[in-house]
């Protein structure tokens, strides 16, 4: 497998935070905390729910260590991101959080403000200003939307994160008219909004084992989030606000906007005030933005049902689902698809997403 001729970007690739470097950030009385910050803190080999028993208790992930890159606690470092990043090409990461993905559990609010402070300024410190190849979205205390904007406003305006991260799963349903000021201020700061799959059926149903959540809760969260959002306005009131939806691939995206556009027909004039066109003219705009898989068959149908490629890659290393950096060659010795539409998927259709089309 080679190498594509230019340089790819990862617009989701991950850290594993570790808790011992945050508590050197978290400010106020968090700080003296004893004990753990939140659920999920890495065992000494990186792993989730490590022991044998926990694994039981907690679907571990990592199938007791047997999938995925694994490390110790502080893997990976930013060099040893560097290191990988250079063997499959990749020009730019984007870095997303590992254990705090569910920080949206945390139910106190102040400590939410706190860890998600905590996080972007460790992010900043350690990844931003080891290499201008680290690029980040901010974590924001969603449960309090006064305090996110002002937290997005800072890390774009003078930490310079490239986007914000939402998650899909535990601040409620993301086209609520409370977050209005929030995307008024995303769209005025030109930052991307992006939605970040989780285990949308985990509390609701009684999954038995973690690949039955796993395989329905990411696309079925982003389907909900994209749904609510196009029905709920945000797309005709915010109208060049950015938005990508991640790792739960692109296949569902036609289904969801024949699905949305049938029910907009019968319903929508009474239903949907904010949302004044078929759904699927505001998600084939031009400002939303999809995760690819590179397995996917159906990817050259979603690019013509959407009219224009903006699909894009990701890599999830080290995370132990990820295929790196044989996913990226397989994107880019694909027959089915043209070598634009490939160098749009992993290059192009990301900095896009990201506002860096004209550099950094």
């Amino acid at each position: 497998m080679g190498k594509p001729p230019f340089g790819s970007v990862d617009a989701d690739g991950h850290i594993n935070e570790p808790e011992h470097r945050l508590r050197e950030y978290i400010e106020g009385p968090y700080a003296d905390i004893k004990g753990k910050f939140h659920s999920y803190i890495p065992d000494d080999r990186g792993r989730v729910g490590g022991s044998v028993l926990a694994a039981r208790e907690s679907m571990d992930p990592s199938l007791g260590g047997r999938l995925g890159a694994f490390g110790g606690p502080d893997f990976p470092t930013p060099r040893e991101w560097l290191d990988t990043a250079n063997e499959g090409g990749l020009e730019t990461i984007f870095l997303f959080p590992t254990t705090l993905l569910g920080y949206a559990k945390i139910t106190d609010p102040d400590y939410l403000v706190a860890i998600t402070h905590a996080y972007n300024n460790y992010v900043y410190e350690e990844w931003l200003k080891f290499n201008p190849r680290f690029k980040s979205v901010a974590l924001l205390p969603m449960m309090d939307v006064d305090e996110s904007i002002k937290e997005m406003r800072r890390c774009v305006t003078e930490l310079g994160y490239k986007g914000v991260f939402l998650s899909a799963v535990g601040f409620g349903l993301l086209g609520e008219k409370r977050y209005d000021p929030f995307y008024a201020e995303a769209e005025k700061l030109g930052t991307a909004v992006v939605v970040h799959g989780g285990h949308a059926t985990a509390e609701s149903q009684r999954y038995t084992k973690f690949i039955q959540r796993h395989t329905i809760g990411f696309p079925v969260s982003n389907m909900m989030q994209m749904m609510h959002m196009t029905y709920e306005g945000v797309y005709e009131k915010f109208p060049t606000l950015r938005v990508g939806y991640l790792e739960a691939g692109c296949t569902w995206v036609p289904y969801l906007l024949n699905r949305m556009d049938e029910e907009w027909e019968k319903r929508g004039e009474f239903e949907t005030p904010n949302c004044k066109k078929l759904p699927s003219e505001y998600i084939k705009g031009g400002n939303v933005f999809i995760h690819a898989e590179p397995g996917e068959e159906l990817i050259p149908e979603v690019i013509r049902v959407m009219g224009t490629n903006r699909l894009f890659y990701a890599s999830d290393w080290p995370h132990w689902d990820n295929e790196y950096p044989e996913s990226l060659y397989h994107i880019w010795e694909r027959s089915d698809l043209t070598e634009e539409q490939k160098k749009g998927i992993l290059r192009d259709n990301s900095l896009e997403m990201y506002d860096m089309k004209n550099g950094s």
